[in-house]
């Protein structure tokens, strides 16, 4: 007969080093197709958003959904609502996840959807890790701000530029180059929601006034009029790190000519006037 022969230790010590050096081999590979999926899925949801936001222009004359949300008057035509309880009343403190979730479920573009997912990116992990429970947000969306009031005296900064500002779908010139929804990573400490829509004046300076999310590794996505999605890799050496809060976002970058994700945004921002565009 035979006798079993165990493996001896050098020959264990092998095989797990060959099992590390695959391990370290197919992680990255394992990292970047999980983060491919979770693009895919946010330009899903981008998608899903644009389609309900033309559905409803559509019921409505083509006027746009109002994208600034706040608690002055919880029954107009917001296209999200803030947090609320059963009762319909807005929670002023710290907001339970099915607060959040009520709140988007009560807005007016969720009939053309019918689920809560479509509005949070699946690498948005704050209502999960945010050390402050306030500011444990789960909309991972926003609307550009000229799209959310479309009225005078919205912003000191948009009075002189009204005109400009599209207030029904049909004025989104070029809707193939125009984005409608951006991906925001809010983190004003005086509200428990994302109220406002994303803030970018242009034809101001070329300053980024609220930050863009950065779900995606280096890229955002952008969701356009015409109901296609894009994702956006930053390529300025100073944007994402204005994006990560090591550079104040009040920082005045480089010329547009220079600042390619600036000048992008620019190019895409819905706006009616194209002479007013960098050249």
């Amino acid at each position: 007969m035979f006798k079993k022969r165990a493996f001896t230790l050098i020959e264990l010590l092998v095989v797990i080093a060959v099992i590390a050096v695959l391990m370290a081999i197919l992680m990255p590979a394992l990292k970047a197709a999980k983060e491919l999926a979770r693009g895919s899925n946010c330009m899903a949801n981008q998608r899903s958003l644009v389609l309900a936001y033309t559905m409803y222009a559509g019921d409505n004359d083509s006027r746009l959904v109002r994208g600034h949300v706040d608690t002055a008057n919880l029954d107009s035509p917001m296209w999200v609502l803030p947090p609320i309880d059963q009762s319909g009343a807005y929670i002023s403190d710290t907001p339970l996840l099915q607060d959040r979730i009520r709140g988007i479920r009560r807005g007016a573009l969720y009939s053309y959807i019918r689920d809560h997912e479509m509005f949070h990116c699946p690498g948005d992990n704050r209502y999960q890790t945010g050390a402050d429970e306030r500011q444990r947000m789960y909309r991972s969306y926003v609307i550009p701000d000229i799209l959310s009031a479309a009225r005078k005296g919205f912003h000191s900064w948009t009075e002189a530029r009204y005109k400009y500002f599209p207030r029904r779908l049909e004025e989104i010139t070029h809707a193939g180059l125009k984005y409608v929804f951006v991906e925001s990573e809010f983190q004003n400490p005086n509200f428990n929601y994302d109220h406002g829509g994303w803030s970018f004046a242009p034809w101001i300076d070329t300053r980024w006034i609220d930050e863009l999310a950065t779900f995606h590794s280096k890229s955002a996505t952008f969701g356009f009029a015409d109901g296609h999605a894009e994702k956006h890799k930053w390529v300025h050496s100073e944007t994402w790190r204005i994006f990560n809060e090591d550079i104040p976002i009040d920082t005045l970058l480089p010329p547009a000519g220079i600042n390619e994700d600036w000048r992008w945004c620019w190019e895409h921002f819905p706006y009616l006037h194209e002479s007013e565009k960098p050249r």
